[in-house]
């Protein structure tokens, strides 16, 4: 039975960072939609958050004619003042189709593990999973333009070896450790 008071806690004020994400949100939907009319243009879109949130930027990553991308698109933005704009290597979409790639690959490689019949056991196959190497982590990073990829464990020739077969332009491989609960 309730005594009509309020028992919910009051919402916290957001902090100087939401505040100015807020404020520019307006432009990084414009952003996004730049970018979803240029794919072929588009390297990423994201956030450089600085100690003073006033010095935070919006940053596009462009492939191709940066110039004159900078120009067109600032004339689209509330807070001009506030982008970013990167010369990139790779469009975003061509990450995204690299990790895909590189996810099918991973699938494909234990699929054929499995079927290759080496295995006493269910309990086998999966113990050797768990022993690696590993992709725990697989996303596109616009940052530095690449596909970032988790291995775990350390595991150097396979870390050589993904670089190898998809590029060091491409990929950016990095050491995740996985916990038990995994498997």
């Amino acid at each position: 039975m309730s005594d009509g008071s309020d028992d919910t806690t009051p919402e916290e004020p957001p902090g100087p960072v939401m505040r100015r994400q807020s404020e520019l949100e307006p432009d990084m939907t414009e952003l996004s939609r730049w970018g979803a009319a240029h794919p072929e243009l588009l390297g990423g879109i994201w956030w450089k958050l600085a100690a003073d949130p006033e010095d935070m930027k919006m940053c596009l990553g462009v492939v191709g004619a940066t110039a004159a991308v900078a120009a067109q698109v600032r004339g689209l933005l509330a807070h001009p003042e506030h982008l970013n704009v990167i010369a990139q290597r790779h469009t975003l979409r061509e990450l995204r189709r690299l990790q895909e790639t590189i996810t099918d690959d991973e699938i494909a490689r234990w699929q054929a593990l499995w079927e290759s019949g080496s295995f006493a056991s269910e309990e086998e196959f999966w113990r050797r999973r768990r022993e690696g190497p590993l992709l725990v982590q697989i996303g596109v990073d616009p940052t530095i333009n690449r596909v970032s990829v988790g291995v775990d464990p350390l595991d150097r020739t396979f870390a050589d070896a993904l670089i190898d077969r998809y590029g060091a332009d491409r990929v950016h491989v990095f050491w995740e450790r996985l916990t038990d609960g995994w498997f």
